[in-house]
């Protein structure tokens, strides 16, 4: 007998719509920009490909297509990819399900997306059996924004950012860095938009001191980032210049490594001596991350931002970190699971679910 369920999340009113503009950096770093425009009740998207064509635009995959009937939502998962195996297709069926109940219109991949040394080349026939063949929900098949994780590193790199892999799969996108921007609109005023939300993703595997000490069973893929320094500068300044200019109502980074958890990675040093500064200078409201192989929601009463693993698209880790500082832990679970957001003009909710797709934690930040 089918057992009925409750509605995922609080049900507000279908009224909002969507614009986005999109921008990801080339090889030389300059911004490359894209706007698409939802119009009206049928949500279209209205691009403009003489502006695409000028500026050269990098895009891999089909944008997002989101209604202008649903408010926006999206799904998060991380370190993921192990052909099916270790409850990565439970996961991958529990997705689907909630994308199609949310009316999600893009999923976000916390980085690790192929183990235990990321992709050999773009002919990699793990891109088939980790990904394509795994999440199959009708749902699911929209665009994934996507971050390098420290085992993608550990193959070839560029095979994961060529656009080979959206020749492919056209739902594939990922770039070292990039930046996605949302405006939500209020169809029942007259179209009025009123919110809008800046998420950034960032390549934190390069800031990690300890990948870059000489082993002997491990071997990662640092093309394009030598010399270190200045490429980490480099990064640092353009999320900088991003965060600096950004008016959004709400704006998120998402990286791969934890900044704040009580995992078994625990805490990065090097991302909170050289990237929490700027989330907290230039007030960031939320960074997601992957890395700990668990669900968590960290809020510290000496940090503005909310911290949200989602690492536990496949292998789980049993138990926390006993040695970490468990300080404004509101939320953890070591088990498969994965994050779904939904945003409204003056909220933003966040719900985890488990590997049978219940709820087993949902929080709002409001503004």
């Amino acid at each position: 007998m089918a057992t009925e369920r409750t509605p995922l999340l609080p049900q507000f009113q279908q009224d909002s719509s969507t614009t986005k503009s999109f921008k990801v950096f080339n090889k030389n770093g300059s911004v490359l920009l894209v706007v698409c425009i939802c119009v009206g009740l049928f949500g279209l998207w209205v691009c403009s490909p003489s502006l695409a064509g000028r500026l050269g635009l990098m895009v891999a995959g089909k944008k997002p297509e989101i209604s202008a009937s649903r408010d926006l939502s999206f799904l998060v998962m991380g370190d993921w990819g192990r052909k099916g195996f270790y409850n990565q297709s439970m996961v991958a069926a529990q997705m689907g399900r909630v994308g199609e109940e949310l009316g999600t219109q893009f999923v976000i991949s916390t980085g690790d997306n192929f183990y235990d040394s990321g992709l050999t080349s773009v002919d990699d026939s793990a891109f088939s059996s980790s990904f394509t063949n795994v999440y199959t929900a009708p749902s699911l098949q929209t665009t994934w924004y996507t971050v390098l994780g420290n085992h993608d590193y550990l193959g070839d790199a560029l095979a994961q950012l060529s656009d080979e892999l959206v020749r492919r799969d056209s739902r594939w996108f990922c770039r070292r860095s990039f930046q996605l921007n949302y405006t939500l609109c209020d169809m029942s005023n007259a179209g009025t938009c009123n919110a809008t939300v800046d998420m950034f993703f960032f390549d934190t595997t390069p800031f990690i001191d300890e990948y870059w000490s000489p082993n002997e069973t491990r071997t990662f893929d640092w093309r394009g980032l030598a010399p270190r320094p200045e490429q980490l500068q480099s990064q640092l300044d353009e999320l900088a210049e991003g965060l600096s200019a950004s008016t959004a109502t709400w704006k998120i980074v998402i990286g791969h490594h934890t900044i704040r958890s009580i995992g078994h990675h625990g805490d990065s040093t090097e991302l909170i001596q050289k990237l929490l500064p700027l989330l907290e200078k230039y007030d960031v409201d939320v960074y997601i991350n992957g890395h700990d192989h668990n669900l968590q929601h960290i809020k510290r009463e000496d940090c503005p931002i909310h911290f949200f693993t989602s690492g536990a698209g496949s292998k789980a880790y049993s138990g926390l970190n006993p040695y970490t500082d468990e300080q404004g832990v509101k939320f953890a679970h070591d088990g498969q699971g994965f994050l779904a957001v939904t945003m409204k003009a003056g909220f933003m909710s966040f719900t985890f679910f488990d590997v049978l797709g219940d709820i087993i934690y949902s929080y709002t930040l409001q503004k």
